[in-house]
């Protein structure tokens, strides 16, 4: 896919969906659980403007895209949950105020935005230290410890959509050195 952007990404899942929003899926032992997908209503671009302009929020245009698309979004549910969620910016204003009253690190404060969740891993932030240069965010994972994803968001989804909602990043392979 040469166009990474969200509109792109969720278009190329969106094909592949049966008429309620579910996908057969490659998992463990040839099993081919059906995962689904709830996609929020889109928010208008008034709507967006005011909820940025009234919350001081600087959102780069691909989180705009997003909201514009589905204000929120379930990624890979099934009878138990989800494997991974991006909130609607209601949801995210509301983390984003939870985040500082239990978050004491300075950095996430100033740069980071919770867009959404991953279960068993933690918070999606969308860090914009480095927007001014790049008009991008960076996409961290923070649980226990706090993992830089290096890539922005239409990547990271598009990575997580190819990997059927597991934590691609823990897949490595080391060089083998021989004598």
């Amino acid at each position: 896919m040469n166009d990474s952007s969200i509109v792109h990404v969720l278009e190329a899942l969106k094909i592949r969906l049966d008429e309620e929003n579910v996908l057969a899926v490659h998992s463990t032992s040839g099993i081919y659980p059906k995962m689904g997908f709830v996609f929020n209503e889109p928010l208008t671009k008034y709507e967006l403007e005011q909820l940025i302009r009234k919350n001081n929020l600087d959102l780069p245009a691909e989180y705009r895209e997003f909201l514009l698309l589905h204000n929120g979004a379930e990624f890979f549910t099934y009878e138990y949950g989800y494997s991974f969620c991006l909130y609607s910016i209601e949801d995210m204003i509301k983390e984003y105020h939870s985040l500082e009253e239990y978050c004491d690190v300075d950095y996430i404060l100033n740069y980071c935005y919770p867009i959404g969740y991953m279960v068993d891993h933690g918070t999606l932030l969308l860090d914009l230290s480095n927007f001014k240069q790049t008009n991008k965010g960076n996409i961290l994972l923070m649980g226990v410890n706090t993992i830089n994803l290096y890539c922005d968001l239409p990547t990271w989804l598009d990575r997580m959509l190819i990997s059927q909602g597991n934590a691609y990043w823990e897949w490595y392979s080391k060089e083998v050195e021989f004598e």
